[in-house]
């Protein structure tokens, strides 16, 4: 079979799992607006989404803008946005222009941490990995020197993002030189008791309902590595995306409770979720205080708090 018969036989199988799910939001709440726990001792703040599957389509665009919107009209002064893979449905260029068409003209998040997830890189892992990581030096004036991952401080906290450096299906391929830049960096961050986030796609083996939720959820075969050289160190949060899992009774969990290490999956933004709360447009928002970090649910897509259980973390540093 040749590459090009491959690719659209496979482009089909991938339209029969991914029906339209764009219904538009163009109305945000005025009476809901983010409140922070303690604005005047907040140290650092930012917005997580993950699994914006962004087709081709204006309403899609309309959708990821809203989060945008929420955020002017929430007068929430986010420090950074984080989205954690997934950006495009197939990995076309013309996906990626609709995403960037948004964060481009937007002011409200002066940092954008960006990773890619398996929709990105499985048909066209180079030219998205270009792509993407030419806006991510853009972005946050680095220079990632061609490598997927990348750490970045903001405010004096460090966001390190983990990516796969190979094509794969569903899963991520970490390099050894990659699982030592954690560490190193991890090393560097956490000596002055500060707490740290870690961004990738995929989730840890066994977490979030793995893999009774989804087979081939988890990170994959460096997924048991990454996680030990996370908890090696206090105060380590770790955000994923892949799973649509929801916010359930799954979403957030303990990975090393000795040392303060977590994991929250954050659920998909374009599609309804699997568990729980299943709402698109959904995600959390980190607050970080010298004491503690929190995360809340937010329905950015509309601009509203969730009400429900796991809807809200709040852990004590150590």
């Amino acid at each position: 079979m040749s590459a090009k018969i491959f690719v659209i036989k496979y482009i089909a199988q991938l339209k029969a799992l991914n029906p339209k799910y764009d219904t538009v939001f163009e109305l945000q709440s005025e009476n809901n607006p983010v409140i922070y726990q303690d604005r005047e001792n907040l140290r650092l703040s930012f917005a997580a989404i993950a699994d914006t599957h962004l087709p081709n389509r204006e309403s899609a665009s309309l959708n990821l803008n809203n989060l945008i919107l929420d955020a002017e009209k929430s007068k929430a002064d986010y420090d950074a946005l984080l989205v954690a893979g997934d950006i495009a449905d197939w990995g076309f260029h013309s996906e990626y222009k609709r995403f960037f068409g948004v964060l481009d003209k937007q002011t409200v998040f002066p940092h954008i941490l960006i990773t890619m997830g398996n929709h990105d890189v499985r048909l066209f892992f180079k030219r998205s990995m270009k792509y993407l990581t030419e806006k991510v030096n853009k972005y946050l004036g680095i220079d990632t020197k061609g490598k997927s991952y990348y750490s970045y401080d903001v405010k004096g906290y460090t966001f390190i993002v983990l990516c796969t450096e190979k094509r794969v299906l569903e899963k991520a391929s970490l390099s050894k030189e990659q699982i030592c830049f954690l560490d190193k960096e991890l090393a560097r961050a956490t000596k002055d008791g500060k707490p740290v986030f870690v961004m990738c796609h995929q989730a840890f083996k066994d977490t979030h309902g793995l893999p009774e939720v989804w087979k081939t959820g988890d990170m994959g075969l460096e997924s048991d590595e990454v996680r030990a050289v996370m908890e090696k160190y206090k105060n380590v949060f770790f955000l994923n995306g892949h799973l649509h899992g929801g916010i359930f009774e799954k979403t957030f969990e303990v990975l090393n409770e000795e040392n303060n290490v977590y994991s929250l999956s954050v659920p998909g933004y374009r599609k309804e979720n699997n568990f729980g709360i299943n709402d698109c447009g959904t995600g959390y928002y980190g607050e970080v205080y010298d004491d503690r970090v929190v995360f809340t649910a937010r329905k950015f897509i509309s601009g509203e708090y969730i009400e429900g259980d796991f809807t809200k973390f709040e852990i004590k540093l150590k």
